[in-house]
């Protein structure tokens, strides 16, 4: 019997923020993008994994226009960047910055992928997840449910309700949808001016319920200062981990 028709994505990286709750380009004097973790860069490690997700054939780094030159000085060379087709400058809403990114890719693809550049920890096999589920269904959302129990407040003072955490999940990134139907939902935003936080809400929006994907907790955002002290705890675990399952693996 014939193969089964392979499935080919590429992604969006958005890099284009201000980095404000960072700091802006205080810390470091650069945007949380460039900011070191472990001797590269966030965005080196995102696209790290990328590379390493076989479905994942092109990317696209939208940046902050003032790091253009930046990161494209960056991404010469290192193999981390090595399925990069072209680094574009950012819009003044995400949504913006998406579209911008999606029309510098081609219309081969089957899925398009959108990933924040400050989730450097995101796994190959979660987006090969994303990927998959996103082909069948449409669109697909990588998220995990809430351990905490919520509270809900309208003046910031008072704790008023507990919210049901079973009905809620985090969303994280990559979010994925069949690379049609992306462009069609950014179209009918750009039409409304409607410009949420996620690319998921498009999709809730003129679609319906999407699919989750279960990620993982390590898939952190690097939003605050902290943020890098813990995502340099858990790159160096996992590193930590792997050698002693390869070590494992070598042993008679």
């Amino acid at each position: 019997m014939p193969a089964a028709p392979t499935v080919t994505a590429a992604c969006v990286i958005v890099a284009a923020g201000e980095s404000t709750r960072m700091g802006g380009v205080a810390l470091n004097g650069v945007r949380k993008p460039l900011l070191q973790l472990d001797g590269r860069t966030l965005l080196e490690h995102t696209c790290a994994a990328f590379d390493a997700a076989p479905s994942v054939r092109a990317l696209v780094i939208v940046t902050h226009r003032d790091d253009l030159a930046a990161v494209e000085q960056l991404a010469r060379g290192r193999a981390a960047f090595a399925k990069l087709a072209r680094v574009v400058p950012g819009g003044a809403q995400r949504t913006d910055s998406v579209r911008a990114g999606v029309q510098a890719l081609g219309e081969e693809f089957d899925v398009l992928l959108v990933h924040d550049a400050a989730r450097p920890l995101i796994e190959p096999a979660t987006i090969e997840r994303a990927v998959e589920v996103a082909a069948r269904e449409g669109g697909a959302l990588v998220a995990v449910p809430i351990s905490d129990t919520l509270k809900s407040s309208r003046d910031g003072q008072r704790a008023e309700a507990t919210l049901d955490r079973s009905l809620v999940w985090a969303a994280q990134t990559p979010q994925a949808f069949r690379a049609p139907l992306l462009r069609e939902l950014l179209e009918r935003a750009a039409r409304e001016n409607f410009a949420p936080t996620d690319d998921a809400a498009l999709y809730e929006r003129y679609v319906g319920a999407i699919a989750l994907v279960r990620g993982e907790r390590s898939n952190l955002k690097v939003t605050l200062p902290e943020d890098l002290a813990v995502a340099q705890a858990l790159l160096r675990s996992r590193a930590q981990t792997r050698a002693e399952h390869a070590a494992q693996r070598g042993t008679p």
